[in-house]
């Protein structure tokens, strides 16, 4: 179901360890060296990380389902952006929220919550990766805000981009 392996318990006899980075022949777990085999544990790696998303719990969104804009943050932003966008809802703007706690994989109904809005803006304090790989995942017009200083987002300045998004501004 998993994909994974049978867990081998230390000591038992046969069932040694073997730990390192080198790639290991798919049915019996030995070191190999052979290129088709090595294609062929990059998939199962690969199909093994897809299979975690039954796991992962599907995304809310916090927010009415035709806002005019969907904020998607992740990480230790979601006290500013969680303020700063009831606060777009106080002044009367249509936005949605979305906190992502799983990046690798992204939980399974995301893309389809994506496609529904048409505007979405990414707060990220880092240089945009979230909405890169979101644009390249689901092919969905997100925003990249960023911050790289060192500081954290503060609410006024997450609204100020909320903002110049709904009226299709340049956020930076």
């Amino acid at each position: 179901e998993t994909l994974a392996r049978p867990w081998a318990i230390p000591g038992t006899k046969g069932l040694e360890h073997r730990i390192g980075g080198l790639t290991k022949a798919v049915d019996t777990g030995n070191v190999v060296y052979d290129a088709v085999n090595h294609g062929r544990m990059v998939a199962l790696r690969n199909e093994k990380i897809a299979r975690i998303a039954q796991d992962v719990p599907p995304v809310e969104v916090d927010g009415p389902q035709n806002a005019e804009l969907l904020v998607v943050g992740w990480g230790g932003t979601q006290g500013a952006l969680r303020a700063s966008v009831d606060e777009a809802r106080e002044r009367g703007h249509a936005v949605a929220y979305v906190h992502l706690r799983h990046l690798n994989p992204f939980p399974a109904n995301l893309g389809e919550v994506l496609g529904a809005y048409d505007r979405i803006l990414v707060p990220e304090l880092n240089q945009g990766q979230l909405a890169m790989l979101l644009r390249a995942e689901y092919l969905v017009p997100a925003r990249s805000y960023t911050k790289v200083c060192g500081q954290p987002f503060k609410v006024a300045e997450l609204l100020s981009a909320i903002e110049r998004a709904l009226r299709g501004e340049a956020v930076q």
